[in-house]
């Protein structure tokens, strides 16, 4: 299957415990400068989370977040998202809180308890920051939206559990559109729910299964500055591409070469390069597996988070998008 509207550019990533690489990345996000700042979660065996810093030419810099429970790390980071001034918000449902960073990955502060009240939180999901600088986090469990002051000051909520419009079942990605438009990708409910900026129900997007426009537990969505929708369709190993008023244009299922890290470790290990040979799983190893997140530039570059292969793969859109 070609692509239409987007070519496929690079990947980025290896298989890695700390350092450079990842392992199993769930979010990604650039900053003003367009450093690519990747989540890694980790998983139950080990503790290698983090969050690493990385050139769009594969230059590793730095990382920081790594596990624990004081000041300064993260147990089970979800998502992160950046502000205007390149703070770094990440949530945490293990600890149930938001720790925030500068852009260096110095520690500011955290806030967030275990709760079903005002600014408590039960598995804080997604994350994304609105023009006036309010943060809106997706309270998993709680089945609902908060939106809180960058201090933490509860603002308001919105949802209730339930599979009627305007209700969540374990909702987990969230973006904020340019006109303050709030998306939430409604995990159990196989669905995309759009809402306007205080929280009242718009309109839904997708219905559970694996033709176009449907969905297998939708971990993340994103919209670009020109109104194009992303779905990162996790079970289904895609990510969706609709139109601004849900038409489905394009689905993405992993177009993915060596990146340039895995390239020097074979040039190194020529054992494991002649593995991979006998393997010849080629085509297997382009495509997705249970991509988690979306994020996209103003001249047309777009980086899915493919978690279980450890990477970021990149696109670029045909045609370039107006600056916002």
């Amino acid at each position: 299957m070609g692509l239409e509207n987007f070519s496929y550019s690079h990947t980025i990533g290896i298989a890695s415990f700390l350092g450079r690489g990842f392992m199993n990345p769930v979010d990604v996000r650039l900053d003003s400068k367009g450093l690519i700042f990747v989540l890694s979660r980790s998983n139950a065996a080990n503790k290698d989370v983090r969050i690493s810093v990385q050139t769009l030419d594969s230059e590793y810099l730095y990382e920081f977040g790594r596990w624990g429970t004081e000041p300064g790390q993260t147990t089970q980071p979800t998502a992160i998202a950046l502000d205007g001034d390149d703070r770094v918000y990440v949530t945490d449902e293990f600890m149930h809180n938001v720790t925030i960073f500068d852009r260096e990955g110095q520690f500011i502060d955290r806030w967030g308890e275990f709760g079903t009240g005002t600014g408590q939180f039960d598995r804080p999901s997604g994350i994304a920051i609105d023009s006036e600088g309010n943060l809106h986090v997706v309270d998993h469990l709680n089945a609902r939206i908060q939106k809180l002051a960058p201090d933490g000051a509860f603002i308001s909520s919105f949802g209730t559990f339930g599979t009627e419009p305007g209700q969540f079942n374990f909702p987990w990605g969230i973006t904020i559109d340019r006109e303050d438009g709030i998306w939430i990708a409604d995990w159990r409910n196989d669905r995309i729910q759009r809402f306007t900026p205080d929280g009242e129900f718009v309109s839904m997007l997708g219905s559970s299964g694996r033709d176009d426009g449907q969905f297998d537990r939708p971990s993340g969505v994103h919209v670009a500055s020109d109104g194009v929708v992303f779905v990162a369709d996790w079970r289904n190993d895609r990510v969706q591409v609709f139109a601004e008023d849900g038409t489905h244009t394009e689905t993405l299922i992993g177009d993915a070469t060596l990146s340039k890290w895995c390239q020097e470790f074979l040039d190194v290990n020529p054992e494991q390069a002649s593995w991979r040979e006998n393997a010849g799983l080629f085509e297997q190893e382009k495509r997705f597996w249970r991509p988690s997140a979306v994020e996209s530039t103003n001249d047309g570059l777009v980086l899915v988070a493919d978690s279980c292969r450890h990477r970021i793969q990149i696109y670029r859109r045909a045609h370039a998008l107006a600056m916002a």
